[in-house]
């Protein structure tokens, strides 16, 4: 705004402006003529750069996929939106996508797919009148038949990742 002020109620010109306000005489032409064309000393930058390649309904798929399987790869969100919707777009797009939806690969924790809150809150009834001394508890060893599952998975920031797992008790 000084620039235009300058220009219009003291009738410097670009040279002298330039010099008074220690820019280049390149910058106030474009600014003066910038206010000549829209009455504004700025463009609107909003439709700058490269265009979106995915939509609202395709970031709302992928949260929802990761929501669902937080230990999803990106190349097999890449795979599943090229498959499922027809849009092809790179690795390097999908994970700052994920990013700005506040999406963040964590470590991931596994609960077992057996817990119970309704059991665990009838065992607390039960032996809630039980001293702690008189009570034994046995090693709760399980093995897990899918030993697949990745290290991370995927959530939004500020909460914990994790995966409900399926574990087979030991035998003796």
């Amino acid at each position: 705004m000084r620039v235009i002020y300058q220009a219009y109620t003291l009738r410097k010109s670009s040279e002298d402006i330039a010099i008074d306000l220690n820019m280049p005489l390149r910058v106030v032409q474009q600014v003066k003529k910038t206010w000549a064309e829209i009455g504004e000393v700025c463009r609107d930058r909003r439709h700058k750069g490269h265009p979106v390649l995915l939509s609202k309904q395709n970031t709302k798929l992928m949260v929802a996929l990761i929501e669902h399987t937080p230990d999803i790869y990106l190349d097999e969100i890449q795979e599943f939106l090229y498959t499922q919707h027809d849009v092809d777009v790179s690795l390097a797009t999908i994970s700052p996508t994920l990013h700005c939806l506040g999406s963040r690969s964590k470590k991931l924790s596994k609960q077992g797919a057996e817990r119970c809150a309704e059991a665990r809150q009838d065992f607390v009834m039960k032996i809630g009148n039980e001293p702690a001394k008189c009570i034994v508890c046995a090693d709760e060893s399980a093995v897990n038949i899918l030993t697949s599952y990745q290290r991370n998975g995927w959530s939004l920031k500020g909460l914990r990742s994790h995966k409900r797992c399926c574990f087979v008790g030991g035998t003796w």
